[in-house]
């Protein structure tokens, strides 16, 4: 049972630690992190939709 309550102990110090920071630092975080994030259909399927995507953005200009 120890493994159980170092689980609920770890829990409660992430926890107590987000909540203590300021919410200005929390919503930053927040965005960064979205802004980082990869587009939804190369995350999905990999580099081939972007991949055709470029070539038809391509026809489509000329």
């Amino acid at each position: 049972m120890a493994a159980g309550s170092d689980v609920i102990k770890f829990l409660t110090q992430r926890v107590v630690k987000y909540l203590d920071e300021p919410k200005s630092v929390r919503k930053e975080r927040r965005i960064t992190k979205k802004n980082e994030r990869e587009p939804l259909l190369t995350y999905l399927f990999g580099v081939v939709p972007m991949g055709l995507g470029l070539v038809f953005r391509r026809k489509k200009k000329k």
